[in-house]
């Protein structure tokens, strides 16, 4: 286990499922975003199984351009997943005050894309003019405490 503790403040989350290809999208959208507030030189990157089990492990160190990489297409998208229902990449800082969650199946005849960022309330607003409304992505606004007492089994 990680011992990670989810950041407070608000949670965006896809509002339906989407195509791998508007999955990837969103992702380089918000990876843009996040690099234009953090400049961290390496994200801590996570197997989210929060949805499938509750559980959270840490996997490993990651550049924001190995990120960037991943999130590139719905190819990178698709090698880069740890390959277990409802299992999520999770991204971090050190410091924990933003993580970003996506999740694509696309081994079945139905594509389950789906991602979430949490940000801290100033960074929110800020997000909401510089990504979501230019942008157009449709999301589900929550505060991160309720949402991440829905999720986590």
């Amino acid at each position: 286990m990680s011992g990670f503790v989810a950041p407070e403040g608000i949670n965006f989350s896809s509002a339906e499922d989407l195509s791998a290809h508007d999955l990837s999208e969103a992702l380089i959208k918000i990876v843009d975003f996040i690099q234009q507030i953090d400049s961290s030189k390496k994200f801590e990157s996570y197997d989210d199984w929060w949805e499938h089990d509750g559980l959270h492990f840490y996997r490993n160190s990651i550049s924001p351009a190995e990120l960037l990489r991943i999130v590139s297409s719905p190819e990178s998208l698709s090698q880069a997943m740890p390959g277990d229902f409802c299992v999520f990449i999770g991204i971090a800082p050190a410091d924990n005050s933003w993580y970003l969650r996506f999740y694509l199946n696309d081994e079945d005849d139905e594509v389950t894309a789906r991602y979430d960022i949490t940000f801290s309330e100033a960074t929110a607003e800020r997000f909401k003019p510089a990504v979501l409304k230019p942008f157009g992505l449709s999301v589900n606004e929550q505060d991160a405490e309720t949402y991440y007492r829905s999720i986590i089994e």
